[in-house]
């Protein structure tokens, strides 16, 4: 083939390159200074604009934000540890914008670094309106700040608060809702057995939630399943049983870059809600037994039936 074929092909190539690269720009909203045949005498200026392209599309994508949901006495806090020591991780814990748990209402609180709490006390009108805002932009500019740095975010939400008080229960969780918009958004999802989480909530006094028995809790957990896809969602005794492995799982389910086996200095992290087991040690539990009154409850409930056929939990012996 002579030299005059070949730079005639590449022409012809270059045309349909800068045909699809105005195209895609386009169709994307962007209005691209006119590039033609007059443009070929200048390879670097077509890669240059390829690079453009790309830049735009970065621009233009959310960035990625994991989040950790589970309910309490669930075994959420020593899977949110193993986390948090993960390569350039850095993980926020138990995090709910609007809640009042934890608050005293009746006498403020020294909360130096927390806006919405003294805004609470200083009676702000639409002071959950406020409060959303307020959580939404300290998430980006969070996010942000470690994204610069190198790291990646992990937020721990509190789904009690979304789903196991007073407040009627939502179909979307408080922290997706609202960053959603902003973020792509990567879910996981632990769960305990349910008798197992249930009598540890009892245990613990958190039942925040009426009437307090064990069908209107597995109600609350079904809810809260539903809205999240079945493959986010992992067991707490998998974890324990198999954490090398699992946490494999987790990372490849959350998106994270690094991974990382190595539990030895877990206890290090400070995380609150941390209500059971302490030290590095990641291992089974000895079971729960349930009350003859509880057992009878669980014998009744149809939700925990419900929670059977998704295929997470079994029967109790």
């Amino acid at each position: 083939m002579s030299t005059s074929t070949d730079l005639k092909t590449l022409q012809q190539e270059l045309q349909q390159a800068l045909s699809l690269i105005n195209s895609y720009s386009a169709a994307n909203g962007d209005t691209p200074p006119p590039l033609d045949s007059s443009s070929f005498g200048n390879t670097q200026s077509l890669l240059e604009r390829c690079a453009a392209v790309v830049d735009a599309e970065k621009d233009n994508s959310k960035p990625t934000l994991r989040i950790i949901h589970h309910f309490a006495c669930s075994g959420g806090t020593l899977i949110s540890k193993c986390l948090a020591a993960q390569p350039n991780t850095f993980l926020l814990s138990e995090l709910h914008p609007t809640t009042h748990l934890g608050m005293n209402i009746n006498k403020a609180s020294y909360t130096p670094r927390d806006i919405t709490t003294q805004a609470i006390y200083g009676q702000v009108p639409q002071v959950r309106k406020l409060a959303e805002t307020l959580f939404v932009s300290g998430i980006k500019e969070t996010d942000q700040h470690i994204r610069e740095l190198g790291g990646q975010l992990i937020i721990r939400a509190h789904s009690h608060a979304d789903y196991c008080t007073t407040e009627p229960t939502p179909d979307v969780d408080t922290i997706t809702r609202l960053l959603e918009p902003h973020f792509n958004l990567k879910h996981l999802v632990t769960v305990r057995h349910p008798v197992e989480s249930f009598i540890s909530l009892r245990e613990n006094k958190w039942v925040h939630f009426e009437p307090d028995n064990f069908d209107e809790y597995c109600r609350r957990l079904l809810k809260f399943l539903k809205a999240f896809n079945k493959s986010s969602i992992i067991r707490y005794e998998d974890f324990v049983a198999h954490p090398k492995k699992m946490i494999k799982e987790v990372a490849k389910k959350l998106d994270l870059n690094q991974v990382s086996d190595d539990f030895e200095h877990i206890d290090i992290f400070k995380i609150s809600g941390d209500s059971g087991r302490s030290g590095r040690e990641i291992s089974k539990r000895p079971p729960k037994v349930p009350s003859n009154e509880l057992a009878g409850e669980i014998k009744n409930s149809k939700y925990f039936q419900q929670l059977i056929q998704l295929g997470f939990f079994e029967p109790p012996d």
